[in-house]
């Protein structure tokens, strides 16, 4: 459900993931944490981010300088 809010919201659906593990799987824990990091470097970074940054410096250059 997560995955299509994310949709329709223009986020992409690949930003959530659910694993099933149990503590007596530490190499299925292993696997889905580089599972994981692997898609999120993929995706890139947060369209929220990204434009809250993007606003930020445009409000520091609006800033005088001495």
């Amino acid at each position: 459900m997560a995955n299509r809010i994310l949709e329709r919201r223009g986020f992409g659906n690949q930003r959530v993931n659910q694993y099933w593990l149990s503590g007596a799987e530490a190499e299925k824990l292993v696997k889905s944490v580089e599972d994981t990091v692997e898609k999120i470097s993929r995706v890139g970074i947060n369209p929220i981010k990204l434009a809250e940054k993007q606003e930020m410096k445009k409000e520091l250059s609006k800033i005088p300088t001495a």
